[in-house]
């Protein structure tokens, strides 16, 4: 491939700190690469002293594939694989890659970081059940006056402003603040005593072993070229380790992006930037302003709209492609029609379902798209619904791989110790938890021990012993059998199967069995590591799995998913949905200008995952949350010149329309334009504490289902295996069965 001039120079400068200022689809990644090829190549530096590091894994392995190529040798397997090859993967793939490397090499006393060898991961649902238990059992709170997600939330951004549990006391200003003072001290004894991490520990934890001297010299000699993709989505700890892992010999070269900085929620800070170039004032500056994926229209409206941003480095991102296509704008009279009309062109459009993506603001705005399509007969998939890994058969498999891996696990212990059923109850592991407590004990020390419990009767001790019995035997088979084998041992030995399938149909059936497959397919990928090692392994890589990870590229079906995770993705046909004032931008950003231009950001990063054609769609009015709204253009389409615009033919769909709002409309029930008539049904005040993941609930529409994601006052609920509704269950008519 030959690279353009600017390119070029960013390639050529290897001994000097740089900053590389990339923006949308300017081959920033073949740069990289290449610039990797010409280190090694040209000035014979040693791979292994070259790091890469980016965000997502697909990312990664992109740049691991391509620099594989550029050196004629085998991609590696996994960061484990014992070759010659830079170290190229995710922030936190590394930072956990170091943490093991140091762990094995020094011990826990001598690192003083509360971490040993074999600790586990806690995704999101680990940690708030560790601190629900805190909350309610030790704290002895209401959840539903603090509720757990709102504490985590807390300590999460306590943790990357690097304020530890104790430092946390004089951020006190409040009740609240109080309590999440004490849960956070609770909660970071619980991770010791589980010898567990979340994941903004493996920064945290990264952090404090480069403080120490010998440790942060190893690696500085290690590594003595760093590359920093995405700079714009780091975060303070984030900024911090890449420096101390640069400060000896700067040879630091960071991508940066200010149009394309999205994620302030996940705590990324935009002061990185001026932060960088105090540290490095030498610093080499390359602009790639050249676009070779969109349109000339989508470049220009691009421009048009992130120009407004008064912030940030000013830009004028172009591109050499003649096509001049005219972005399509869809005023559809109400939601349903709009979804109706995205569904429409994709069925009549030439090419695969997969050449279109369908992108919304949050999560809660794909159900009317999601039905048009299923009418349609379109297939499409939901990237982050109900993820593969968080399915209970997936999540109960994984917490038995995660206790014989390491038995102090107590989240994934209290999971498995009754799953499938041994009438281990409630009471039991009430029991135990406070002998826990009281004599700080582990639950293995507990379970062997178990007859010297007097608060249990025979019936339970005999219960936990023949759990026991099972627990040992497959910790026995963990050191003889590949992690594959060791999942397919767990279903048989415990009986799983069966367990899981019971009482369901042939078809939900035959989709769980399946999902075990699927399971044990992944795990035949680490055959060739030795017992223990592949299952430490697969737990970890697949604890760093993320949504777009998972995205399956051979299947032909229309891809749906928020804004904020399409970012490393792009695709022929991009429709941009809801683009309506006090949803596009959001409500809460109308007031800040801050917040304002990140929205702006997002909808640049929108716009430029389209190569060839580009929608933009609003409804007149639309049923959210119960009621009908209006919202007003959103500001975004008014600063695109009206010469790039062609407005969508709406002759075929509005003559039936109706609206709920007009005068002369004198039957109530006929906005809707798809069916005439819609039922009265009462809203309610529900009680959100009372509902949880995985709940059976009913509806006097829907019949019943299950609750497979909740996220405050938001829920979906699965009526089916393949239709999924999104509902404000605060208000919903939905009961707890």
């Amino acid at each position: 491939m030959q690279l353009n001039p600017k390119q070029e120079e960013a390639k050529n400068k290897v001994d000097w700190p740089m900053l590389i200022i990339a923006w949308a689809w300017s081959w920033k990644t073949a740069t990289l690469t290449a610039r990797v090829e010409y280190m090694i190549w040209e000035k014979s530096i040693n791979p292994s002293n070259i790091m890469m590091v980016t965000f997502t894994n697909k990312a990664a392995s992109e740049m691991r594939e391509r620099v594989a190529k550029r050196l004629w040798v085998e991609t590696p397997r996994n960061l484990y694989s014992k070759y010659n090859f830079p170290l190229i993967w995710t922030f936190h793939s590394i930072w956990i890659y170091f943490l093991k490397e140091v762990l094995s090499k020094f011990s826990a006393d001598e690192l003083q970081i509360g971490l040993k060898k074999d600790f586990v991961i806690y995704d999101e649902q680990d940690k708030l059940s560790v601190l629900k238990n805190i909350l309610k059992n030790r704290l002895n709170l209401d959840e539903k006056e603090f509720p757990a997600r709102q504490i985590a939330f807390y300590i999460s951004n306590a943790k990357n402003n690097l304020v530890t549990a104790i430092a946390y006391e004089k951020e006190i200003d409040s009740t609240l603040k109080e309590v999440v003072f004490k849960a956070y001290l609770e909660y970071e004894k619980d991770l010791v005593s589980n010898n567990a991490i979340d994941f903004d520990d493996i920064l945290i934890k990264t952090y404090a072993l480069l403080r120490i001297w010998k440790i942060l010299d190893y690696y500085q000699e290690k590594y003595k070229y760093l590359m920093v993709d995405e700079y714009q989505d780091t975060n303070m700890v984030q900024y911090h380790i890449v420096k101390l892992l640069a400060s000896k010999y700067r040879n630091l070269a960071v991508v940066w992006d200010d149009s394309q900085s999205i994620y302030s929620w996940r705590w990324a800070d935009m002061r990185n930037i001026i932060n960088f170039k105090k540290d490095y004032s030498e610093a080499l500056i390359v602009k790639l302003e050249q676009n070779y994926r969109s349109t000339k229209k989508i470049i220009a409206w691009a421009n048009a709209v992130i120009n407004n941003n008064t912030s940030g480095i000013k830009k004028e991102l172009w591109t050499d492609n003649d096509e001049w296509t005219h972005i399509n704008y869809i005023e559809a009279p109400d939601d349903k029609i709009e979804a109706s009309i995205i569904a429409n062109i994709i069925k009549k459009s030439e090419g695969n379902y997969k050449d279109n993506l369908i992108l919304y603001r949050t999560n809660a705005q794909s159900r009317n798209i999601e039905e048009a399509l299923m009418k349609n007969s379109i297939t499409y998939r939901v990237i982050w619904w109900q993820k593969f890994y968080d399915r209970k058969e997936i999540k109960d498999l994984l917490a038995y791989l995660r206790v014989i891996h390491n038995p102090n696990d107590i989240v994934s212990m209290k999971r498995i110790i009754n799953t499938p059923t041994r009438k281990i109850w409630a009471k039991s592991i009430e029991v135990m938890d406070k002998y826990k407590e009281n004599f700080w004990l582990s639950y293995p020390q507990i379970i062997e021990n178990i007859d010297e419990i007097e608060e249990l009767n025979s019936w339970a001790k005999n219960a936990i012993k023949n759990f026991n019995i099972i627990f040992e035997d497959l910790v026995r088979i963990s050191h003889q059998k590949t992690v594959w084998e060791l999942i397919r041992d767990i279903v048989k030995i415990t009986n799983y199967e069966d367990f899981i399938t019971s009482w369901l149909s042939q078809e939900e059936k035959d989709s769980k069995i399946e999902n075990i497959d699927e399971l044990v397919n992944v795990a035949t990928e680490y055959n060739w590591i030795e017992p223990r090692e592949s299952l430490s392994v697969f737990l970890e890589e697949v604890a760093l799995i993320t949504d777009m990870d998972s995205k399956d590229e051979r299947s032909d079906y229309v891809t749906l998913m928020t804004i904020h995770t399409s970012k490393w993705l792009e695709e022929k046909r991009v429709f941009l949905t809801w683009v309506e004032e006090w949803l596009f931008p959001s409500f809460r950003s109308i007031w800040d200008s801050n917040a304002l231009e990140e929205e702006r950001r997002l909808m640049y990063v929108a716009m430029t995952r389209a190569r060839e054609e580009l929608y933009v769609s609003r409804a007149s009015e639309r049923f959210n949350f119960w009621d009908y709204v209006r919202n007003p253009e959103s500001r975004f389409i008014k600063e695109i010149p009206t010469d790039y615009l062609i407005n969508y033919d709406l002759s075929e769909y509005t003559k039936s329309a109706t609206s709920f709002f007009s005068s002369t409309n004198n039957n109530f029930w006929s906005w809707n334009t798809i069916s005439t008539y819609k039922p009265v049904i009462k809203t309610q005040n529900n009680d959100l504490s009372q509902f949880n993941v995985w709940d059976k609930v009913s509806h006097p529409k829907f019949w019943w289902w299950i609750i497979t994601e909740l996220n405050w006052e938001l829920a979906s609920i699965a009526f089916s295996w393949k239709w999924v509704k999104k509902m404000n269950i605060k208000i919903a008519p939905v009961k707890k069965v």
